[in-house]
């Protein structure tokens, strides 16, 4: 569920007082101190908005510990990202919170002590519940009659709320907004699992008051961060979407138009359509603010989230086919510095992206490489590390490959630029002149592809 998810928003803004006292200031920090197990990374990142644009990141120190102060703006909930996966976070300024994790079990083994302790624990287990639910909904692919449905959503539901009454002193002693959001994290997989069932049963005639739980779409939300709400609204827009569109209709603008007229909750609102429209400018490579992006524009109200699909756009707009691949600096396999340019000139090259991170990627991709390699030896095969880290373990997790050359970008001020969407897409390249940008190397014409880019001229 959290991968997901993981693509869905990112922002918000911090406001900074003139004159504001030294208290003032430190009741905006949190502490957080933690023991992370198995880690894959050295860092851990907290943010407010789900595309992390605007982050807080502690460095994993001895021992994989990690500790120090974050800052947030306001109390709620913040995505706590650990490779390769995320939770949300209750945190409250001037509060701590400790952890210890196991990446391994990363939900199952996550547990929290500190004065937010209490909060964090509950809304995981919470969380763990809804897991379960969903779960055995899908396993049956929601395969029951309405009654029946209905009596084991009651039943789940009913788990839950004696949950959170077994925990009736400890919320006492908690504020309101941590217990309207606990709320709606109790609620929110119920809402998501109806959205299912009414798409799953479409034929069927479903009474009117089935679907009443749309109101909640209607009102001020605890916390826009709460997890189901977006899988919630996912099914939600593709119901409606389904439910009235024709040939001539773009889903895209419809969708901008239901979310601005079904969601009220202005910050879920923004992330629902930073979503739609970042979804719309990667999928269609889209580089101008055409009708539809100008739609999605005029109603956005966070600043951050526009500029954020400025930078997608001008992306597009740098890389498109026909533009000459920007001049960057490679370290080879012997650490010498080479340019782009003088790898590319005079030769039809597909280039292709890995990130140490995602082992699992790269060995599926160099399998794919390989079998176009051997087909096109007249192409040369360059595989780039796009994740500059430590040089030596690069070298080590290089394959013995005599046709295909790989090199390291030596920083990452063209990273932003450069990097695929997804590292599945590669960039064809003759003469230093993008032929096709961005492009799936797994999507079923890419064959006749690279065929008719092997015998241009």
């Amino acid at each position: 569920m959290k991968k997901r998810l993981l693509n869905i928003v990112l922002g918000g803004l911090y406001l900074i007082f003139f004159g504001a006292c030294h208290r003032q200031s430190q009741d905006t920090m949190v502490k957080i101190r933690g023991k992370i197990v198995n880690p894959e990374t050295n860092q851990v990142i907290f943010s407010k908005d789900f595309l992390m644009l605007q982050t807080d990141t502690l460095p994993l120190i001895a021992a994989n510990e990690v500790k120090g102060t974050i800052k947030i703006p306001e109390e709620g909930l913040y995505i706590f990202y650990v490779f390769p996966e995320y939770q949300t976070l209750y945190l409250k300024p001037g509060d701590s919170l400790a952890f210890h994790l196991n990446v391994d079990e990363f939900d199952e083994s996550l547990s929290f002590s500190g004065s937010l302790a209490f909060q964090n624990n509950l809304l995981m287990r919470l969380f763990l519940t809804n897991e379960k639910e969903s779960s055995y909904f899908y396993r049956q692919n929601f395969n029951f009659d309405l009654e029946d449905f209905n009596q084991k959503l009651d039943s789940f539901e009913h788990l839950k709320t004696l949950l959170i009454e077994s925990y009736k002193n400890e919320l006492e002693h908690t504020n309101q907004k941590f217990k309207r959001i606990a709320h709606l994290l109790n609620k929110s997989m119920f809402y998501n699992l109806k959205e299912i069932y009414a798409q799953k049963h479409r034929q069927q005639k479903l009474p009117t008051n089935f679907f009443d739980y749309e109101n909640v779409l209607h009102q001020k939300l605890a916390d826009p961060n709460v997890i189901y709400m977006y899988a919630f609204a996912d099914s939600f827009l593709e119901r409606k979407i389904n439910q009235n569109i024709s040939e001539n209709d773009n889903p895209y603008l419809k969708i901008a138009n239901i979310i601005d007229r079904e969601i009220y909750d202005e910050s879920f609102k923004d992330n629902l359509l930073v979503k739609y429209c970042n979804r719309y400018i990667i999928g269609h490579y889209i580089t101008r603010k055409d009708t539809i992006v100008k739609t999605f524009f005029d109603k956005i109200q966070n600043i951050t989230y526009k500029n954020y699909g400025e930078q997608l756009i001008k992306k597009n707009r740098t890389m498109q086919a026909d533009h000459s691949f920007p001049k960057l600096n490679f370290y080879t396999t012997q650490k010498e510095i080479v340019t782009s340019d003088s790898l590319f000139k005079n030769k039809k090259v597909l280039l292709s992206f890995w990130d140490l991170k995602y082992r699992k990627n790269f060995k599926s991709n160099l399998k794919k490489i390989k079998q176009y390699q051997a087909k096109h030896p007249e192409i040369h095969f360059i595989i780039l590390n796009i994740n500059p880290g430590d040089f030596d373990d690069w070298i080590l997790q290089l394959p013995n490959n005599q046709n295909i050359t790989f090199y390291q970008l030596k920083d990452n001020s063209y990273l932003k630029q450069i990097r695929p969407y997804h590292l599945s897409q590669v960039y064809l390249i003759q003469n230093n002149k993008i032929i096709k940008s961005m492009t799936n190397m797994y999507q079923a014409n890419f064959t006749k592809v690279l065929d008719s880019f092997a015998s241009k001229k």
